[in-house]
């Protein structure tokens, strides 16, 4: 799975800084994700579980998630980039990095998935007017919480608001965190990391609740045998700073949605 549910990051690099400011209108930008380690499922249940750099399944040995034919298999998968991309500062439009899929198909007796963790790199570089130095990349963690419900009951049972068979629900714990800002040759700049299909958003309480969240937390609910997609991109805000900064000046670089998703994904009795 390659995609961004992503997250970014603040590093200090010592690079030199021309007096006079000039505003970045352009960064080239690369997106890499891939699944590592811990990847835990539940210790009860039948079946397989399969760990890839972009998919994590489990469900019945040999079976599917995806495709033609019956589906006994969920998964998590990411999307992602094939090719440096470039992002405009202060674009009214998100440029893409990467998505996440929840194949969400009805299970029962298997072992599920419970925790995982995202690891998602978007490296930045001034692009325009001139071209800067390659910002290093930095993971930051993102606290994601997946809970995989009863397949049996009935929508209202489910304890939450459900569409059908108790809808599975997925939170990013810390959404604090999808904003970051450093400062670069006298211009302070602001990324958004943002989600471009309106899949994210604030969930009920009593979701919230089942999934062992606080109140308010942001997320969303996949329904069972429907597949569930969040798109993710961001976008950068400029700012110029009132006092000039000295000729060489610690770059507050970046490293941008070194989105790690630390998943629990907890399966429902």
């Amino acid at each position: 799975m390659r995609n961004l549910i992503a997250a970014s990051v603040l590093a200090v690099a010592a690079v030199p800084m021309t007096a006079s400011a000039s505003l970045v209108t352009q960064w080239q930008y690369l997106a890499t994700s891939n699944w590592s380690q811990p990847v835990v499922f539940s210790a009860s249940g039948n079946g397989t579980t399969s760990v890839t750099n972009d998919v994590i399944s489990w469900g019945a040995t040999g079976g599917s998630y995806k495709g033609a034919g019956a589906k006994n298999r969920s998964a998590l998968e990411i999307a992602g980039m094939a090719a440096p991309a470039t992002v405009n500062t202060n674009a009214v439009n998100a440029s893409l990095t990467n998505s996440i899929t929840h194949y969400n198909n009805v299970l029962n007796g298997y072992s599920t998935l419970t925790s995982a963790v995202l690891t998602t790199s978007l490296q930045l570089q001034p692009w325009a007017p001139v071209i800067g130095p390659v910002f290093p990349p930095k993971v930051l963690n993102f606290d994601i919480r997946f809970k995989e419900t009863s397949n049996t009951n009935s929508a209202a049972n489910c304890g939450f608001a459900s569409t059908g068979a108790c809808d599975d629900i997925f939170v990013i714990d810390n959404p604090a965190s999808l904003v970051t800002k450093f400062v670069y040759d006298g211009y302070k700049y602001t990324v958004k990391l943002v989600e471009t299909t309106q899949t994210l958003g604030g969930l009920s309480a009593a979701a919230c609740a089942i999934a062992n969240s606080a109140p308010n937390c942001v997320g969303f609910q996949t329904v069972e045998g429907q597949n569930t997609t969040a798109q993710f991109g961001f976008t950068i805000e400029s700012e110029k700073i009132s006092v000039p900064a000295p000729a060489t000046l610690g770059l507050l670089a970046f490293s941008v949605l070194g989105l790690s998703l630390s998943s629990r994904l907890r399966k429902k009795a």
